[in-house]
C-alpha cells in the first residue's frame, strides 16, 4: 500500500501541480485515480480496477456510525474575529472574540465550534498567510460601524464569489441615497440579516423587489423575500435541502485563489470608497420614459403586494415623521374605498387627519411645558358660587387678545376665592391656543433667581423667563420678600414689560404689598408695571372652599 501511494505521488503530483482551491485538486486527484484502474501491474492479466471488483467482497464495510477523521484544535479568537489554523486565518461570529473555540481541521474543510453548537464551517485554505471571511459574521458590528463595511475584505471576497450581488449593490445604494450613507448601510445589514433565515435566491428577489419600488426597507424586502420563497415552494420548484433554509447565510466568502492584494481586514484602516453617484446629483435612468406621467410610477411599483406596499408606507411615514398617517393609512383607505373619494380626497384626508393629530399633540405638550400643577378648566369654574366675577370678563379674556396686546392681568382677592382656578384655566387656555405658557409660584421664582445669580447664571435664567408668552406667577404676597428678591424679581418684570404678557395672583390688595416689598419704591415700581395698560380682576372675599366645607357638614348633620 505505501509503495502504491508512493507511485501514485511521484507520478501524478510531481511536479506539485497549481491548483486555484482544494476541490479542484481533489478532481485532479480523482481523475487520475480513475485512470489508474486500467493500469496492468507488472505482467498480470487482469487491470488494477478488474483486481479490486475481485477483491472488494474480501473487505470489511465502513462501520455505520460516522466517527471525526479530523484534528481538533483550540485556537483563540483575535479581535478581529479571526481564528489561525495552519497559518491561515478564518473568521467567526463577532460574538466570539476573546474565547476559545473547538476546530474540527479536515483534509477539505474545517469546521469551528461553541461548544457543541457548529458556528462555522470553511473550505481549507491551500496557503498560508491567507483571509478566509464570511460577511455574515460581522454583521452585529456592522450596525454599530457602518462605515467599516465598504473597505472589508469580507466584503471582497462576498462579491468575489458572487454571493453578494448586484442586487445588493442597487439596494445598498438606493438605502444610501434615501437614509444616508450610515442609516443606509444599517438598512442593508437588516437586510443581509435575512441570509440566516431564507434561502439566497429568495433574499435576491427581495432585494430586486424593494429597489424596483424604490423602498429602502428592509421590512419590505423581508416581505417580498417570503412571498418568493412561499410562491416556489408551493410550485414545487425548491429542491428539498432549500425548503427548509440552512442556518448558514449564502453569504459566505470561498478563500483567495492567490495573486490578488486583499482590501483591509474588517476593524483596520481602509480607503473610502466613491459613492456611485456625485453629492446632490443622482444618476441618468436607464430608461427614460416617453411621457411625463410615466415618471410618476413606474410598472414595477404598480404591480407591487398589498403588504409590500403597506410595509413600504410605514418606512416612508417612519423616514418623513408622519405618525398619524402611518397609523390610520389603512383604516381611512378602507373610508375612502366605501365612500368612493378620489385620489385627491383621499389624499386631502390623509393630510388633514396628520394636521388635526400634530395640533393636538402640540397643544398637549405646550400645556405639559407649562408646569400647572393640576389641571383647571375654565368651563369648571362656578360663577355662582362668586358673584364678584364677571364671567363676560373672563370670557373676553379667554379670547387671548390681551396676550397678543401684551397687556397684564392682575387677580386680586382673598384665598379661596378662584384666583388659581381662573390664572391655571387662562394659562391652559393660551397653551392651546399656541402661545408659549409659564407658571410658578412666586416663592420658587425668586428662590431660583437666587440660586442662578449665586451660580452666575442669573442672566440665562431671566432670559428664559423673558421668552415666554405668558409668565403666570400665582401665589405673590404670601411670603414677605428679602430687598434682595424684590430685586431679582423686578428684574423679570422689567424684561417682560410692553414685550410679553405677565399674569399674577395675590392675596393682597395693592395697597398692601408693601408688607411683601419691604422697599416702598421698589413696591411702586412693580405695582406700575403690572398695572400700567393692564386688567384687574378683584374675586372678593367670600372663600369658595370655606363655604363649600360648611354645606357637607351641614348635609352630614342633617
Amino acid at each position: 500500500m505505501e509503495g502504491e501511494v508512493g507511485r501514485f505521488r511521484r507520478n501524478r503530483l510531481v511536479p506539485v501541480p497549481r491548483v486555484g482551491s482544494l476541490a479542484e485538486l481533489n478532481g485532479r486527484i480523482a481523475a487520475a485515480d480513475l485512470a489508474d484502474d486500467a493500469r496492468h501491474v507488472e505482467h498480470r492479466v487482469r487491470t488494477v480496477g478488474q483486481d479490486f471488483q475481485l477483491e472488494r467482497g474480501l473487505l470489511r464495510p465502513l462501520p455505520a456510525e460516522r466517527f471525526p477523521t479530523g484534528l481538533e484544535l483550540r485556537p483563540m479568537v483575535d479581535r478581529y474575529a479571526r481564528i489561525t489554523v495552519r497559518r491561515a486565518r478564518y473568521s467567526v461570529p463577532a460574538r466570539l472574540i476573546g474565547r476559545r473555540v473547538r476546530v474540527l481541521l479536515g483534509a477539505s474543510e474545517l469546521g469551528v465550534f461553541d461548544g457543541r453548537l457548529e458556528v462555522a464551517r470553511h473550505a481549507r485554505s491551500p496557503r498560508k498567510f491567507t483571509d478566509t471571511l464570511v460577511l455574515d459574521h460581522y454583521l452585529e458590528v456592522l450596525v454599530r460601524k457602518p462605515g467599516a463595511l465598504a473597505g472589508s475584505t469580507a466584503l471582497a471576497q462576498a462579491r468575489a464569489t458572487g454571493a453578494f450581488t448586484s442586487g445588493h449593490e442597487a439596494f445598498w445604494a438606493l438605502c444610501r441615497q434615501r437614509l444616508g450613507d450610515a442609516d443606509g448601510t444599517r438598512m442593508l445589514v437588516e437586510a443581509l440579516l435575512l441570509h440566516r433565515h431564507l434561502p439566497h435566491a429568495a433574499v435576491v428577489a427581495g432585494l430586486a423587489a424593494a429597489a424596483g419600488v424604490g423602498a429602502a426597507s428592509a421590512d419590505v424586502v423581508a416581505v417580498e423575500a417570503r412571498r418568493h420563497h412561499q410562491q416556489r415552494r408551493a410550485q414545487g420548484q425548491l429542491p428539498a435541502a432549500l425548503d427548509h433554509p440552512p442556518a448558514c447565510p449564502a453569504t459566505r466568502a470561498r478563500p483567495p485563489t492567490g495573486g490578488q492584494p486583499h482590501p483591509a481586514a474588517p476593524g483596520q484602516p481602509a480607503q473610502r470608497r466613491p459613492p456611485t453617484a456625485k453629492r446632490g446629483r443622482l444618476r441618468r435612468a436607464a430608461h427614460q420614459p416617453r411621457h411625463p406621467q410615466e415618471k410618476l410610477m413606474s410598472p414595477a411599483r404598480r404591480g407591487v403586494t398589498e403588504q409590500a406596499a403597506d410595509a413600504a408606507i410605514d418606512q416612508a411615514c417612519r423616514l418623513l415623521r408622519l405618525p398619524t398617517i402611518r397609523d390610520r393609512f389603512a383604516e381611512l383607505a378602507d373610508v375612502a374605498r366605501r365612500q368612493q373619494l378620489t385620489y385627491r380626497g383621499f389624499l386631502a384626508e390623509l393630510l388633514m387627519a396628520e394636521c388635526d393629530d400634530r395640533d393636538r399633540r402640540r397643544s398637549t405638550r405646550r400645556v405639559k411645558e407649562a408646569g400647572f400643577p393640576r389641571p383647571k378648566a375654565l368651563d369648571d369654574f362656578d360663577f355662582g358660587a362668586n358673584p364678584a366675577i364677571n364671567p363676560a370678563t373672563i370670557h373676553t379674556l379667554a379670547s387671548c387678545a390681551w396676550i397678543r396686546n401684551r397687556e397684564p392681568l392682575c387677580l386680586i382677592g382673598d384665598s379661596g376665592t378662584g384666583k388659581s382656578h381662573l390664572l391655571i384655566g387662562l394659562g391652559t387656555i393660551a397653551a392651546q391656543s399656541g402661545y408659549r405658557v409659564r407658571y410658578v409660584l412666586a416663592a420658587k421664582l425668586v428662590n431660583e433667581l437666587v440660586e442662578a445669580a449665586d451660580d452666575r447664571q442669573l442672566t440665562k435664567t431671566i432670559a428664559r423667563y423673558g421668552r415666554v408668552d405668558l409668565l403666570c406667577i400665582d401665589e405673590l404676597g404670601y411670603m414677605d420678600l428679602d430687598r434682595r428678591g424684590a430685586e431679582l424679581l423686578f428684574q423679570v418684570l422689567t424684561e417682560r414689560e410692553e414685550r410679553n404678557s405677565v399674569a399674577i395672583a395675590s392675596n393682597e390688595s395693592f395697597g398692601e404689598w408693601t408688607k411683601t416689598f419691604t422697599d416702598p419704591r421698589l413696591c411702586a415700581a412693580i405695582v406700575d408695571r403690572l398695572t400700567f395698560g393692564g386688567n384687574i380682576i378683584e374675586t372678593g372675599t367670600s372663600s369658595y372652599r370655606l363655604a363649600h366645607t360648611r354645606r357637607q357638614r351641614a348635609a352630614a348633620q342633617t
